[in-house]
């Protein structure tokens, strides 16, 4: 006679081993002298699984519960292969049946709730998961496929609660960092995502995924050649399905101002996938950050031009080869952000772009393109939308939210769509401020989601106070959203969409052509066109705080070097020529690639004009706004950059009554400096042309008695340009006008002869009038 306890311990010891057909045989034998024996049924069901022989071991556990019907486990295992063979509702009845031996079985609450979860039943599933850890409270998997079905569900916050209880009971359980990272990611919270992808990384050093989605939180870190290392590293593990990684190193190259990495890796994603929109459009139409000349510049205007002759000729075969929440989620991925940085006009350019999204649009999204009907406004406020992704402490959040705080409310309804999770005491004034307050994440709200919310708030007017700097809000500026739909000038160039209606612009700025510029009605606002409150300056700091020279003169020119056009650097040459004892004050560039490159061509210019650039120029890192507000008022002179003048700079500089020398061009976004310049009393800083802008930055630099005396000047006559409602109230004016049009019209917005009647009269109370050649001065 056998002992069956030796056999059974021999046959789980070779299944150890990895023989289960040899560890099955020796149970056959044991099942051939006892077929009633319950463990030996057992581990025969447990071997056929192993070995695929699925209704072989759903039999071998029907005898085994029929002789041991009190042994859970039979039930737990038959529900796992009821489920690998596609019968969910089985696999639950199987689990039940356990319940009803077992009621505290935790392992069978956790895997009824993952099937629900399968079903997408994840209320249902909520509650199996939280009986499984109120049964076993050091349940790490059940924490863990619990906050898998929160996060399924919408509730992200809860899901990472649940995840770190997961990793907290189990620090080497890989899945539930890896959800936590994920779960980080989509919030935003991108500091814990690299922590805790990082964490799966040291227990899976060859993870693609978690490879992948670190380098996109290095990105949003602004951690580009970690980012890049990420990428490439989870590249190597992909060969020929790389795609995303590749998309994501497209995106660091871009970002550290490698152009020809940039298109480099976008050709190398339509090797793997020719019809991929979002790689075509990199390919076609990404612009380098700095040029290298005039002359590079010139080129990658032309192979832009071109490439939008062929996304064209090519829509027909992106939109066959691509399913329509693909091709959204490609198109709400770009804008054309640096294009107006070249100093040219763009507006064939952007609307030719605006046109192949409606191109596109039209087959994957007419319905957000339908013309929508202005309700009868009568007894009630004009429902009032802005939309935008900058509604913090920035330069779009600083020059428009009055627009909002200072809207009267009696006569409208205010509701905001802000589409960054990231919120400071500026969006906390925003919310506050409004009626309605919708916070649409576009890492959890994806374009169209965020398009749908709109309509169901059935605006009269929606407001985008910027379109070009966000790519999201760039796409959604293509919809027909609102009856009526504007533009501020937070990126100031036309967005080039048909949809756009007006574009509200600041009369003092605007050159005396500017309707020639835009594809929207120009309407024209007083004074800078906004109600900016005059900031609060810090105590004053010292020179040596920052390494700056106490002898020497400061030049500050404190621009984006992207936003430094080829033009400027033969300007900033001449000065430094001129003046022995200067120094041009900079800030570095998002990556040192950029501030290499702007430097480099920067030095060729200074060399053409005998000076060696090495010793005439500080680089200043990016900091804090009051130690920005201490650098200017530490410079001798601000150096303002033609073909896109400051705005936020210059009114930054205004404030600590630094003096600025402007060179203003022909487009709006390069006459901002001189609009305010002239506003406050100070045309002799206002140059006529090139040479009059060096002899200016040169006499600021050497005659400390005019600057002292222009210094004082600014200071006395800053109010005029600070807390002037003027604009809010031709904003009301503006929206009343037209409830008033519509109500009698009764019809969907056409070219409003109120609307001409207002651009009319704000032409007549131009605040600047077009600037005249004055002489020379000596």
């Amino acid at each position: 006679m056998i002992d069956i306890a030796v056999q059974l311990a021999e046959a789980r010891a070779i299944q150890r081993a990895g023989r289960c057909q040899a560890a099955a045989d020796i149970v056959e034998q044991i099942l051939v002298h006892s077929p009633q024996e319950p463990e030996a049924l057992h581990l025969a069901g447990s071997l056929a699984q192993q070995l695929g022989a699925g209704n072989q071991a759903l039999s071998y556990f029907a005898r085994a519960i029929k002789v041991a019907p009190q042994d859970v486990r039979n039930y737990l295992l038959s529900a796992f292969l009821l489920e690998d063979m596609q019968r969910p509702g089985d696999a639950i009845g199987a689990l039940q049946q356990a319940l009803v031996i077992k009621p505290a079985y935790a392992e069978a609450h956790n895997h009824i709730g993952v099937i629900l979860q399968d079903q997408k039943r994840y209320a249902e599933a909520q509650t199996y998961f939280r009986n499984a850890v109120q049964i076993n409270p050091n349940y790490a998997k059940a924490y863990n496929n619990w906050g898998t079905s929160l996060r399924a569900s919408g509730d992200l916050l809860g899901a990472v609660d649940l995840f770190e209880a997961a990793v907290r009971l189990n620090p080497d359980y890989l899945l539930a960092h890896y959800n936590l990272g994920t779960a980080c990611l989509e919030l935003e919270r991108f500091l814990a995502a690299e922590k805790h992808f990082g964490n799966v990384l040291l227990l899976n050093s060859d993870h693609a995924q978690a490879l992948s989605h670190l380098g996109w939180v290095q990105l949003q870190l602004r951690k580009f050649d970690q980012a890049e290392i990420s990428y490439l590293n989870s590249a190597k593990l992909k060969p020929g399905k790389n795609v995303a990684e590749l998309h994501g190193l497209a995106t660091v190259y871009w970002e550290q101002g490698k152009i020809e990495q940039t298109l480099t890796s976008y050709r190398q994603i339509l090797s793997i996938a020719p019809h991929d929109l979002k790689a075509a459009l990199g390919a076609l139409l990404s612009l380098p950050a700095i040029y290298c000349d005039q002359a590079d510049l010139a080129s990658h205007r032309a192979r832009f031009a071109q490439g939008l002759q062929l996304v064209h000729q090519q829509a027909h075969e992106y939109l066959t080869n691509n399913d329509p929440d693909r091709l959204i989620a490609h198109l709400s991925g770009r804008s054309n952000f640096y294009l107006a940085y070249q100093g040219l006009d763009d507006k064939s350019l952007q609307k030719a772009y605006a046109d192949f999204l409606i191109t596109m649009l039209e087959k994957i999204a007419p319905q957000f393109l339908q013309p929508r009907i202005q309700q009868s406004s009568a007894g009630r406020r004009l429902k009032i939308g802005f939309l935008s992704s900058f509604f913090y402490d920035c330069t779009v959040g600083m020059y428009f939210r009055r627009w909002i705080t200072r809207l009267d409310r009696t006569q409208f309804e205010v509701t905001l769509y802000h589409l960054r999770p990231y919120s400071d005491p500026v969006t906390q004034e925003l919310k506050e401020n409004a009626d309605h307050f919708h916070h649409l994440s576009v890492s959890l709200n994806p374009a169209l989601q965020i398009a749908s919310a709109v309509l169901a708030d059935d605006l009269d007017i929606l407001v985008y106070p910027e379109l070009g700097m966000d790519s999201t809000s760039f796409l959604l500026g293509a919809l027909r959203l609102a009856p009526l739909q504007c533009a501020g000038w937070g990126h100031p160039v036309t967005s080039g969409h048909g949809n756009i209606d007006f574009f509200f612009s600041s009369a003092a700025m605007e050159p005396a052509d500017a309707r020639q510029h835009y594809v929207e009605k120009l309407v024209l606002l007083n004074g800078i066109g906004t109600c900016y409150s005059k900031p609060q300056l810090p105590l004053a700091g010292q020179r040596i705080q920052y390494g700056l020279d106490d002898e020497k003169t400061l030049y500050l020119c404190p621009q984006s070097l992207f936003k430094i056009h080829v033009d400027t650097d033969d300007l900033l040459a001449r000065i430094m020529a001129r003046d022995p004892n200067g120094v041009l004050v900079l800030f570095e560039g998002r990556h040192s690639n950029i501030t290499q490159l702007f430097l480099q061509r920067l030095a060729k210019v200074f060399e053409a004009q005998g000076v060696d650039l090495t010793d005439r120029y500080v680089l200043l890192p990016s900091m804090p706004h009051d130690d920005y507000y201490r650098v200017n008022m530490l410079c001798d002179v601000m150096l303002d950059t033609p073909h896109w003048s400051g705005g936020n700079t210059t009114i930054d500089a205004i404030a600590c009554a630094l003096p600025i020398v402007t060179l203003p061009g022909g487009l709006m976004r390069g006459r901002q400096s001189c609009a305010m310049l002239r506003l406050i009393g100070v045309d002799e800083l206002i140059a006529n042309d090139r040479d009059d802008y060096v002899d200016i930055a040169v006499r600021l630099g050497a005659d400390p008695q005019w600057r002292k005396l222009l210094a004082r000047r600014i200071a006395s006559n800053s109010h005029v340009i600070f807390d002037d409602e003027t604009p809010i109230r031709q904003i009301e004016q503006f929206f009343l006008s037209y409830g008033k049009c519509m109500d009698s019209a009764r019809q969907t917005p056409p070219a409003l002869s109120l609307v001409d009647n207002f651009q009319n009269q704000s032409q007549q109370n131009r605040s600047v009038p077009p600037l005249e050649k004055r002489e020379q001065r000596s």
